[in-house]
């Protein structure tokens, strides 16, 4: 029976990472399928799953793990069961606002209680050629009940400052 496993990778950047991720996963014929990769602060972090044999799993942890000799920290967890899609729906959050201390602090308190779950989730800080200041901006795609109150969202997000700007778009069914 094949399982899916949630694989996670950091070292220092360079070339050929990637590549050394896929052989060991090649070597046990385990199938490279969703995969998030990026480089930030000289580092390279990579999420990924792959779907294997059972039988096969302690194997590729072991030369996953490996992997370590070279300088790359990686970790496996085994796949959780997803919620029922049917009665989800996803929404698209664009958020823009002045940078400050704790500000993600503040946003993520507000998905905790209005029950949001983060899809994705992309944040950077960008100098405001206007007030010379820096903004924070973020882009999201969360997870919520069909039933869900965007509104409600939408107004707990922007009572957070009087500066920030929030776009909120439930995503298309197909």
């Amino acid at each position: 029976m094949n399982k899916t496993l949630v694989v996670t990778a950091i070292c220092a950047d360079r070339p050929g990472l990637i590549q050394m991720l896929s052989e060991v996963i090649y070597r046990h014929e385990a199938s490279w399928e969703e995969s998030s990769m990026a480089h930030l602060s000289g580092q390279f972090a990579g999420i990924l799953t792959v779907n294997v044999d059972e039988n096969v799993i302690p194997a590729l942890e072991k030369d996953l793990r490996a992997l370590s000799d070279q300088g790359m920290a990686v970790t496996l967890n085994e796949s959780a069961d997803s919620v029922d899609a049917g009665n989800q729906q996803i929404i698209w959050l664009d958020l823009t606002g002045h940078n400050k201390p704790g500000i993600m602090r503040e946003v993520s308190n507000v998905f905790v209680a209005q029950g949001v779950s983060v899809q994705s989730l992309d944040t950077e800080v960008v100098s405001a050629s206007m007030s010379g200041g820096d903004m924070f901006v973020a882009g999201a795609q969360l997870q919520v009940s069909k039933d869900f109150d965007i509104e409600s969202l939408q107004d707990a997000l922007e009572g957070l400052s009087d500066d920030l700007m929030v776009d909120l778009a439930v995503a298309d069914d197909e």
